[in-house]
């Protein structure tokens, strides 16, 4: 254990990312402010030669930002560096080829298409019934979790953050079936939920995945959890923090995972 009381931020974006807000430099500062202990950040990487930003994210100039901000911080914050990757199984040896060959603290995968269309839009949502839209975005997910790629789930039910004002209140009941089996296959493999905060600020009343989601996770027999406030500038940084610690708390977890060169730690859970 590093310390008793310990409290993470796994899910940081910077200018490095093409919709961040902020220098790394300025969410360090941010992070000591608040009391965070540890910060990761996880710049977005997208595979879609159709997408505009595809080629935004620059390793080299990444690494020595997190390099300089390490040297400039060291001994007041932990600062690892991961990364957040646009999973769509259609580009899954691109995304092996391209993990093999940088190196990261730890790879969050997220899923925000399905079949090729953004998650819950107009277009995805056409001939599709709100059971056939929600079960197409976990089935992306479960795909993500047994490619062996990554070591975190991003924002679970995050097809929510467009799903809620197009097909009104969300419960995971319905979905229990396919949500315990991509619990199973995470805990196989030692793959860690996160509980994203994002949800509480972008309209939709829930954490990504929901307090009910994170039941059944526990009741899957997950222990493992990571948390992210999904801040692309330093107001939302570890935004609503204590509420994903009840969460947690209230699931029977109690530790969060630490990550150095994809290697994992549990420290004890804590609030800022």
């Amino acid at each position: 254990m590093i310390a008793e009381h310990y409290a993470i931020d796994y899910q940081v974006h910077s200018f490095r990312s093409h919709d961040g807000l902020a220098t790394i430099h300025d969410q360090c500062v941010r992070a000591i402010e608040i009391g965070l202990d540890e910060i990761g950040f996880t710049e977005h990487k997208d595979f879609d030669p159709k997408d505009p930003v595809v080629n935004h994210f620059d390793y080299v100039l990444y690494s020595g930002e997190i390099d300089a901000a390490r040297e400039e911080f060291a001994g007041r914050l932990v600062i690892r560096k991961g990364i957040e990757i646009d999973y769509q199984k259609w580009f899954v040896d691109e995304i092996r080829e391209y993990l093999g060959r940088y190196a990261f603290d730890y790879v969050l995968g997220s899923v925000h298409y399905a079949d090729r269309q953004m998650l819950m839009t107009a277009e995805y949502l056409m001939g599709r019934s709100r059971e056939e839209a929600y079960n197409l975005y976990f089935e992306a997910v479960l795909d993500s979790v047994k490619s062996g790629l990554i070591d975190i789930v991003g924002h679970l039910e995050y097809a929510n953050r467009r799903g809620v004002p197009a097909l009104g209140p969300y419960s995971p009941e319905p979905f229990e079936e396919k949500l315990n089996e991509i619990f199973v296959a995470m805990i196989e493999r030692g793959v860690v939920l996160e509980i994203n905060t994002a949800g509480l600020r972008q309209g939709v009343g829930l954490t990504y995945p929901s307090p009910d989601t994170v039941v059944l996770y526990s009741q899957c027999g997950g222990k493992r959890i990571s948390i992210g406030s999904d801040a692309h500038g330093p107001r939302d940084l570890g935004y609503e923090y204590a509420q994903a610690v009840e969460i947690a708390l209230g699931c029977g977890l109690t530790d969060l995972v630490t990550w150095r060169e994809r290697v994992a730690t549990s420290v004890p859970l804590a609030h800022l």
